[in-house]
């Protein structure tokens, strides 16, 4: 996983998901991240955005339910 920091993104809660065309952001406890890369187990690394839209994340979703 690669990330970058989202201080603009204050309205999601923590493990909350925001999908957008072109990106995938995710709540923490202060400010959201922008997911960048993601590597599902055994697949190659891939961006967060055509991963998003490959397991068809939803949005306000939240990560580990």
């Amino acid at each position: 996983i690669q990330v970058t920091p989202a201080p603009e993104r204050t309205d999601l809660a923590p493990g909350q998901l925001a999908v957008g065309k072109n990106s995938v952001h995710v709540g923490t406890g202060s400010h959201a991240v922008e997911l960048m890369w993601v590597q599902a187990q055994g697949k190659k690394p891939m961006r967060a955005a055509d991963w998003a839209r490959g397991v068809r994340i939803g949005e306000g979703e939240v990560v580990g339910r």
